[in-house]
C-alpha cells in the first residue's frame, strides 16, 4: 500500500451540507475500495491564482489516505465527472507504509480534535494557521514591516541608473 495526499478545489458557492456531502462521498470511495483515511481537512475558501470556470475563488479540500493505486483511478475519475469539482491533484507521498504507523497517528489525530475541537468529527477538521502565516507574511512585506531588501522588487531599487552612454 501507499500513502497519498489528494487536494480538490470545490464552488464556494456549494452549501455546508453539500460540501460535507461531497467529502464524504469521496471518503466512500476510498474505503470501499479498502483504502485508509488518515486525515481529511477543510482548508476553506481561497483566492484562485486565475479564473476557473469563470470562478475566481475556490473552497479547498485535503485528504491524506493511504490505498492502492486504482483507488487514485476512481477517485480522479469521480472528480473529472462531478461539475463541482474546479481542479484537483493527487500526489504520492511513500512508496510503502507501516500501517501500525498510521494507525498510531490517526489516533493521535483524533485525541488533537477531541481537545482543540469538539463539534468536528474525528477526522475532519479546519487548519488554517500555514496559509494564514504565509498570508501575514506577505501582508507585512506589501505593508514595509519586512526588511527593505526582502520586501522591495528589484526594479523598485531608489538608486537611478545613468543613461546617459
Amino acid at each position: 500500500m501507499r500513502r497519498y495526499e489528494t487536494i480538490f478545489i470545490i464552488q464556494v458557492d456549494l452549501g455546508s451540507d453539500e460540501i460535507v456531502g461531497l467529502i464524504e462521498r469521496y471518503r466512500a470511495i476510498i474505503t470501499e475500495m479498502e483504502g485508509i483515511v488518515v486525515k481529511i481537512e477543510k482548508w476553506g475558501q481561497r483566492k484562485l491564482a486565475y479564473k476557473i470556470k469563470k470562478q475566481t475563488k475556490g473552497y479547498y479540500i485535503f485528504i491524506d489516505f493511504v490505498g492502492v493505486g486504482a483507488i487514485v483511478t476512481e477517485l480522479e475519475r469521480n472528480f473529472k465527472i462531478d461539475d463541482r469539482i474546479l481542479k484537483f491533484i493527487t500526489v504520492k507521498k511513500k512508496d510503502k507504509v507501516d500501517l501500525k504507523e498510521i494507525e498510531n497517528e490517526i489516533a493521535a489525530a483524533g485525541k488533537e480534535v477531541k481537545e482543540g475541537e469538539a463539534s468536528a468529527p474525528s477526522d475532519v477538521k479546519t487548519t488554517e494557521t500555514a496559509t494564514d502565516k504565509l498570508d501575514e507574511e506577505v501582508t507585512e512585506a506589501k505593508m514595509g514591516k519586512a526588511s527593505s531588501e526582502e520586501a522591495a522588487p528589484l526594479w523598485a531599487t531608489d538608486k537611478k541608473e545613468d543613461r546617459s552612454e
